[in-house]
């Protein structure tokens, strides 16, 4: 299996939405929730990453150079909390059976050294898969039970 990791661009973003739809339906069916409209899911996420893609939002990709199909995402929001820079890690998925092979660790190391170089100061993330909770504590991420939510504004 040969492999190809990059920074995504513009031209990843259709592959961005196919994996993004992918991780929703991987959680949805999980938790017992049915999709609306997948069609008007795909578009939102698409605008969304037209719009902010390497600005604010920036995706880490893997792509199998024998069957030119992208395979995994990591991707990261920076926030500018001043005087800091903050980021948030989302959209962390791989297809079913790309798992275990240690994908993510190489992801996860280039949204790092990528955030390193812009020298930000604190990442957050969300986590309920073990197998991704296993990944971060690798990378020394630590829980923290501070955060407030308010849902449906």
């Amino acid at each position: 299996m040969e492999l190809i990791y990059k920074k995504a661009d513009v031209n990843d973003v259709d592959t961005l939405v196919d994996l993004k739809i992918k991780q929703m339906l991987f959680f949805y069916n999980r938790d017992g929730l049915i999709m609306k409209d997948e069609n008007e899911e795909r578009e939102k996420i698409k605008k969304v990453l037209l719009k902010k893609l390497n600005k604010t939002m920036y995706f880490f990709i893997a792509k199998d150079e024998h069957n030119k199909r992208t395979i995994a995402c990591n991707g990261v929001i920076i926030h500018q909390m001043l005087p800091d820079t903050k980021a948030y890690i989302t959209s962390v998925y791989t297809e079913e059976d790309y798992r275990k092979n240690g994908i993510q660790n190489i992801l996860m190391k280039m949204v790092l050294d990528f955030l390193n170089d812009i020298n930000c100061k604190k990442i957050e993330l969300d986590a309920s898969n073990p197998s991704a909770i296993k990944l971060y504590k690798k990378f020394g991420f630590i829980k923290n039970d501070i955060k407030y939510i308010l849902i449906n504004l």
